[in-house]
Parts: C-alpha cells; sequence; structure tokens
C-alpha cells in the first residue's frame, strides 16, 4: 500500500520554469477582480520586429503545457521551427487550474436580453488589447502585428468572438474543441452572418480548429448531453463557415480524445500552428 508523501521540509521550494514569470492586473473597475498574467520568453534574442506572441487563454491549466510544447519543438536547430516567440498565458490569481464563474464571465459574450455583467466577452476583449498587451510590451520587445490566441471550450468560443469582434487583432486563432452549443448556437449563427459578409479586417488571418474524435461519443452518463451539444458537427460546421468566408482554415480531429484530453493536442500543436517559422520574412 502506497504510504502518503511526506510534509515539506522548510528548504523545499516550487517547481518553476525557466525564463517565466507572472503578474496580476486588475479586471477592470471590480476592485475584488484581478487577472493573471504569466509569461515565457526564449534564449534567443527577438528579432527586428520584436518576439511574436501566443496568447494562451486557461492559463492556470494550460500555460506549462504551451511552454513545454514551444521549447520542445524550438530547443534543435531544425528547419521550420518557430522563431523566437513569447508564450504569455491569461488565467486567475489562486491556484485552482479553473474558475468557472470567472470564464462564464469572461468568455461568453452578451446576449439580447441577458445581463452584460454575466456575460463580459467584449470587456474582456477591452482588457486585452488596451491594458495586458501593453503591459507585455513594456516587459519585452513584442510585434503587435504578430499576435495569436488560443482558447479551449469557453475559451474557444471567446476565440471565435475575437475574430467576428475585432477581426485582425490576432494574425492566427486555434480555437480548440469550442463550445458553441452555449446560447442555443448565437455564436454559430452569428459566424454565419460573418462568413456571409467577411470583412476586409479578417483578410490573412489564420485559423485552426480542433475537436476531440469522442466528444460527441453517447456513452456513459453524460452521453446525452455530448450529443446534444453536437461538438464535433459544430467544429466541423464551423471550419467549412470561415473557409467559404475566404479565410486560411485548418482543421484537425483527434481520434480517442476526449473534451479534457483534446486541450492538450491542441496546445501541441498551436505553437506550430500559430507562430511565424525562423527564417519566414516579416
Amino acid at each position: 500500500m502506497s504510504q502518503p508523501l511526506p510534509l515539506p521540509e522548510a528548504e523545499d521550494a516550487p517547481v518553476t520554469l525557466p525564463r517565466t514569470a507572472w503578474w496580476d492586473m486588475p479586471a477592470g473597475t471590480d476592485p475584488a477582480r484581478r487577472h493573471r498574467a504569466y509569461l515565457a520568453w526564449p534564449e534567443a534574442p527577438p528579432p527586428p520586429a520584436g518576439y511574436p506572441v501566443l496568447l494562451v487563454l486557461d492559463a492556470n491549466a494550460g500555460f506549462g503545457a504551451a511552454v513545454d510544447s514551444y521549447r520542445a519543438l524550438t530547443w534543435r536547430n531544425t528547419p521550420g521551427r518557430p522563431a523566437p516567440a513569447l508564450i504569455l498565458g491569461l488565467g486567475h490569481p489562486g491556484g485552482a487550474a479553473y474558475e468557472p464563474a470567472a470564464r462564464q464571465r469572461d468568455y461568453t459574450p452578451a446576449l439580447p436580453g441577458t445581463d452584460p455583467a454575466a456575460s463580459g466577452a467584449a470587456a474582456f476583449l477591452g482588457f486585452i488589447e488596451t491594458a495586458l498587451l501593453p503591459a507585455l510590451a513594456r516587459r519585452q520587445p513584442v510585434d503587435m502585428g504578430q499576435i495569436s490566441l488560443f482558447g479551449h471550450s469557453l475559451g474557444g468560443l471567446f476565440a471565435l468572438h475575437a475574430l467576428l469582434a475585432r477581426p485582425g487583432l490576432f494574425r492566427s486563432l486555434v480555437i480548440a474543441s469550442p463550445s458553441l452549443w452555449w446560447g442555443e448556437g448565437a455564436m454559430l449563427d452569428a459566424a454565419r452572418r460573418f462568413a456571409a459578409r467577411p470583412p476586409a479586417a479578417a483578410a490573412g488571418t489564420r485559423l485552426l480548429v480542433t475537436v476531440g474524435g469522442q466528444e460527441e461519443s453517447d456513452e456513459g452518463p453524460r452521453g446525452a448531453i455530448r450529443a446534444a451539444r453536437r461538438m464535433i458537427g459544430n467544429a466541423r460546421e464551423l471550419a467549412a463557415l470561415l473557409r467559404g468566408a475566404g479565410l486560411a482554415v485548418e482543421f484537425a480531429e483527434f481520434p480517442g480524445e476526449d473534451h479534457g484530453s483534446a486541450r492538450l493536442h491542441a496546445l501541441i500543436r498551436a505553437p506550430r500552428f500559430a507562430l511565424p517559422r525562423e527564417g519566414d520574412p516579416a
């Protein structure tokens, strides 16, 4: 029988990743709410225009995996590897991997007849553009034309909102297992309207839409919920809509992966997809 681990000794210290840091920022005008930014930077100096950036939502859960994915791709001098870049995570203070109330508030857009304070995606996107990215630029040289976004689940829904609300803000978006069932499919309807008249500002945006192959499995106690949410079907439809709008869209389904494990596979793929390759023209 396994024994419990001993209590930490006085000289024990938390494990930290090299070349990383974090800082907290006020979340709007509410003094009780704060966001936590996580940053990882490379050993290599920045390109002349500054570092490209991959912004990862739900960073309390995914920052470490994103950093490891990027560094695994770049530690050898292999052709086509991602260029020196910053991994910027956005999460919340505290040790929990997820904060459900904050995710619901920050990642979901307001719908007609709903409380804007409960669905604050517009304010959250404004925070990223007017507060987070300038704070990053005060710390590291940043190429503001090479900012990419990763979001999973409700974070994927927010990434779609960012594309529709601020086309051109992000060079690339990884929309992983997006919760397109939310709001009775309101964001998928919004994507249809976007695709019917794509704005000029969206030209050149690259998208990777991913989903797990088991996300519609009807097995187990949540099988009926998974089937009703149509995660795979909705993700495929979204990719087709945006491709039809003239955007450069890739779609990936991860066989055998559920909603949780598909997040890790998307994080592994994100740096190679979203970041420019070393040696590419600026």
